[in-house]
């Protein structure tokens, strides 16, 4: 009986060249992802970036170590442009994270308590402010995980606020099936503070840039853009409702959708690339042995027709039998309701 070499293949679909990446993964307390904060999109991929090098045994943070070069490649900045770099990485040292702010406890830090570039060397060191321990270090309750890949696709950090709010939510609703994760509101003054708010130590308020202040602008450069990138590209997305108090509108209310398109358009970009379980496997195995055995000695090396088999396969083009097409067919069916469910 002729065997395909499984072994061979999986490797070779997993390597990636010239990746500068480390772990996708970000792990941070729910607490965190609803602070208030305004930050640039370049300080929220950094900020991105630095939590991947978090290990989940870690029980204390380091000073964190990297290329410069690499930095600026994943950020997109332009490799002579150290000082676009400098500012954002000086203001995540300087701008306050509002982590509570009530009647009886204000809890105020930063993102970063040190760096250095060192531009001979082309290195960066930095390290998160120690005050974030409980909300990134150790984590058993109230976290989300989400993905840098994604964190990386989106243009608007707007995007990447709401993106993780509603994995936050999802989260809990997978867990719980609480209807009320998927249906919230916010009081518009409290989303605007979330999103846009910078503390100012002379007044001693979190303040909002004065465009904003008019509802329009919010829509259009906040609200609008975050919803139409997370439709095009996030796992979910959201619809919303202002609610007014007279003509004012005071509150914004959110509904969360999975996005079915987006999740078949990827569950359909995953098959090309990569086996998705041992039925997958043994199906396309079959498939192939039947192939080679109704071509027979026409084939003068079959490693090679194996592997020509293999690129029609990993290019979604590889042609079934009926009978083995119509189990194909129904293991694709459950996979599916699977990840839509």
């Amino acid at each position: 009986m002729y065997q395909l070499n499984w072994k061979y293949y999986l490797v070779k679909i997993h390597i990636k060249k010239g990746s500068i990446l480390s772990k996708d993964l970000i792990v941070k307390d729910n607490r965190l992802i609803i602070s208030k904060y305004h930050l640039t999109i370049t300080q929220v991929k950094f900020i991105s970036y630095l939590s991947t090098l978090i290990d989940k045994s870690d029980e204390d943070f380091t000073t964190y170590n990297f290329r410069v070069k690499d930095i600026l490649e994943i950020l997109e900045i332009e490799r002579s442009n150290y000082k676009k770099l400098r500012i954002a990485l000086r203001s995540l040292a300087t701008k306050y994270v509002i982590l509570q702010d009530t009647d009886k406890i204000i809890e105020e830090t930063t993102f970063l308590s040190y760096f250095k570039l060192d531009k001979k060397n082309d290195i960066i060191q930095v390290r998160f402010d120690k005050s974030l321990k409980p909300f990134l270090l150790q984590l058993q309750t109230r976290f989300t995980k989400l993905s840098f890949k994604k964190i990386l696709s989106f243009d608007s950090q707007y995007t990447i606020r709401f993106y993780e709010i509603l994995e936050a939510r999802t989260s809990i609703y997978n867990k719980y099936k609480n209807n009320y994760e998927l249906e919230f509101e916010y009081k518009l003054d409290e989303l605007k503070e979330m999103l846009l708010g910078d503390f100012n130590e002379k007044t001693e308020r979190l303040e909002i840039p004065k465009s904003y202040h008019i509802y329009g602008n919010f829509k259009k450069k906040v609200l609008d853009v975050a919803k139409r990138e997370l439709k095009e590209k996030g796992d979910y997305f959201f619809e919303y409702e202002p609610i007014k108090t007279g003509r004012k509108v005071t509150a914004i209310k959110f509904k969360i959708h999975k996005n079915i398109e987006k999740v078949k358009k990827d569950f359909r970009d995953k098959k090309r690339q990569f086996l998705l379980n041992g039925e997958e496997k043994q199906l396309v195995a079959e498939q192939i042995k039947r192939m080679i055995a109704r071509q027979g000695d026409k084939i003068r090396d079959k490693l090679k027709y194996e592997q020509k088999m293999m690129q029609l396969y990993f290019q979604g083009k590889l042609k079934y039998d009926k009978d083995l097409q119509e189990i194909k067919d129904e293991m694709d069916k459950r996979a599916l309701e699977v990840l839509i469910s």
